[in-house]
Order: structure tokens, then sequence, then C-alpha cells
């Protein structure tokens, strides 16, 4: 029996309304303390338990051989902030794991081990490194090939593909001020787009006795490219930024989970709990939203004046 008290309006409308967002229902309803309470305490819990976990709890896999969020149920009950994850589980499917999966894609991406971008115009920020010059590349025996340095660089990367062909340029500044104009030549190796969480790490321009350290990013994508200075030929490694919306809820791979855990600990484990127990929370706020205050609160029979309650 619901409170006479409350009016509950559209029902329907209130459950709605109270599963998209925390405490939308009980606004509809005009009831503004509740709905205060569920929109702050479980949007609360629900990003404390996403920032506890670099914001890389919320996805939804589903994958067969048992890669599956289950937990995705539980979270998915919050509401708005927790379904952009089909969203971007829709934009995704996972990258190939060899050579003999080329039909596995990113969408929107064409891939050539890690994908490349039909089109990119992007902040670089990387290494640049010459090749040694055409007259040295037969030295005589016992003489050996002295090594370009590398170079830190900055500055603007683009490039487009048409009819198979890459062409674009690189316009940017080196480690000591110098302004340097590069031509793209070949195909560019470039990380997904839509990718959660990928791995940046410089694997080609490494100084000598350089710390070889496993670099993980959700903002950056690694970039790697052949390019030619006038006669001159070089490559350049770095990393360009990668757009908020492709890489929120996107579905985690292998790797980085692996990275993640080991990373967080157990602070993984603890902000998937909370999220959980935040969409849970919204359940039971969704059935008060429905049927009202419980038992107890104007459901009492009216007492006749001077009548003892005993």
């Amino acid at each position: 029996m619901t409170s006479p008290k409350v009016d509950l309006k559209n029902r329907w409308l209130a459950v709605v309304l109270a599963f998209l967002v925390p405490g939308a229902g009980h606004l509809y309803q005009r009831r503004i303390f509740k709905a205060q309470i569920y929109f702050f305490g479980i949007l609360g819990m629900f990003f404390s338990g996403m920032a506890m976990s670099d914001w890389t709890v919320v996805y939804w896999k589903w994958e067969a051989g048992g890669n599956r969020t289950i937990g995705y149920f539980s979270q998915v009950l919050v509401g708005l902030p927790a379904l952009t994850a089909r969203c971007q589980a829709l934009r995704y499917t996972s990258p190939p794991i060899d050579e003999f999966q080329m039909e596995r894609r990113l969408r929107d991406d064409r891939i050539k081990g890690s994908g490349v971008d039909q089109a990119l115009d992007a902040w670089f920020t990387g290494r640049f490194r010459y090749r040694p010059k055409a007259e040295s590349i037969a030295p005589e025996v016992g003489v050996e090939l002295s090594a370009e340095p590398i170079q830190e660089v900055t500055g603007q990367i683009s490039w487009r593909r048409a009819d198979g062909m890459y062409t674009g340029t690189f316009e940017g500044t080196v480690g000591d001020g110098r302004a340097v104009s590069l031509t793209i030549v070949d195909e560019p190796t470039i990380t997904p787009r839509v990718f959660a969480h990928g791995e940046i790490t410089s694997t080609e321009l490494r100084r000598d006795n350089e710390k070889f350290e496993r670099e993980f990013s959700s903002s950056l994508r690694y970039v790697r490219c052949d390019v030619r200075d006038g006669q001159r030929a070089g490559e350049i490694e770095g990393t360009v930024p990668r757009q908020f919306w492709d890489w929120f809820q996107v579905p985690l791979e292998d790797k980085a989970l692996e990275e993640i855990h080991g990373r967080l600990g157990r602070h993984y484990e603890l902000a998937q709990v909370i999220t959980w127990i935040a969409g849970l929370l919204n359940l039971l706020a969704i059935w008060d939203a429905f049927e009202g205050p419980a038992y107890g609160y104007g459901d009492e029979e009216e007492l006749a004046e001077g009548e003892s309650a005993d």
C-alpha cells in the first residue's frame, strides 16, 4: 500500500527517469530530498569507483571463451553514466591477434599490425633521427657507420590515404629549436583510434643504455613514420593525442588489464565492487520511485478525536 501523502504521478515515467539518472524520478515526483540523496550518493559512489580505477573499470565485453564482463549488468543499473559503454562496444571490435586474423577490425580504422587511420592531423611529441647518408651505406670493410643522434621533436603531423598511397608532412622543431619540415614516406604505423588503454613505449628510437620501460596510456596513441628531409631519410616515433570519446568506457584488451592490475592491485577490484554496489542501490531507488514510501508512513488509520492509539 502506497502513501497517500506522496503523489507518484506517472509511475512508469518516474521509473524510466530514475533508471537514466539516479534521483531524476524522485525529482519528477517532487521528492526533492530523496532526489538529492540518490543523485549525489549513487553517482558519487559510482564515479569514485571509476576514478579509483583510472576510469577503466566500466566497459562491456562479451566474447567466446569466457571473456565477459558479467559485472556490467550491475553497473548499467546506474543508467546513462554506464550506458555509454554499450555505445563504445559497438564502435569497437578486437584488433587482430596475428596475421591470420586480419578480418577482425577496429571500425573506422584500417589495420596493418596495429591499425592506421585513413587521415590524421594532430600534435606530435616524440623523437627523430636521420638515417646514415647514402654514401655511407656501403662503407669499407672494418669501418663502422656512425650513428645519427636521436633528437627530441614536437610539431604537427598530418597524412591522408588515397588510392592506396599515403601522403603527409610533419612540421615542427627539434630540441635545439631548429625547425624541420619532413615528408612522410611509405605507410605509417599507429595504434588504434578507438582504444581504451594502449602501449606507447618507444621501441625504435632508443638511446644507448637507455632503460626499457613499458608505458601505457588511454589519452595517447603510439605513432611511427619513415620520413624524408630533402635527400635525407629518417624516422620519427612518438605519440599523438587520443580524444576522450575514443577511450572512455571502451573494452579493455588483455594486455591493458594485466598492466592495470599490476599497477593498481586490489584498488581495481575494490573499484569494481563500488560500481556494482552503486548500480544495485539505484535498483532500490527505481523501486522506490515506482512504489513510493514503505509501510508505516501515511497509511495509518485515522483515529477519532480523543481516541487513544492504544
